[in-house]
């Protein structure tokens, strides 16, 4: 579909390779400061840890979709955005 996925993480690269390692994933997976994590409004109160979020972003460069939570886990929305983004 011409789209590309990454995994955005605050954790460090030691984890991220298991985690890439464990769930078999075949994307990029891309370390991001604590900044970053507050400008994209996932960060937890309280916590310094990210909520986890699914954004799907167009080739114009705007989100067409937010899922979070258990959503965010499973692929298959974001995929059907990526469809209606990319015309596959």
């Amino acid at each position: 579909m011409g789209a590309t996925v990454i995994a955005i993480s605050g954790d460090n690269l030691d984890t991220q390779k298991k985690f890439k390692v464990a769930v078999g994933a075949e994307f990029r997976l891309w370390r991001i400061v604590a900044t970053i994590i507050g400008m994209f409004g996932v960060k937890l109160p309280v916590l310094k840890l990210a909520k986890r979020v699914t954004f799907v972003i167009g080739k114009d460069r705007k989100i067409q979709l937010i899922e979070t939570g258990s959503d965010a886990i499973d692929p298959s929305a974001a995929i059907d955005a990526a469809k209606l983004v990319c015309g596959g």
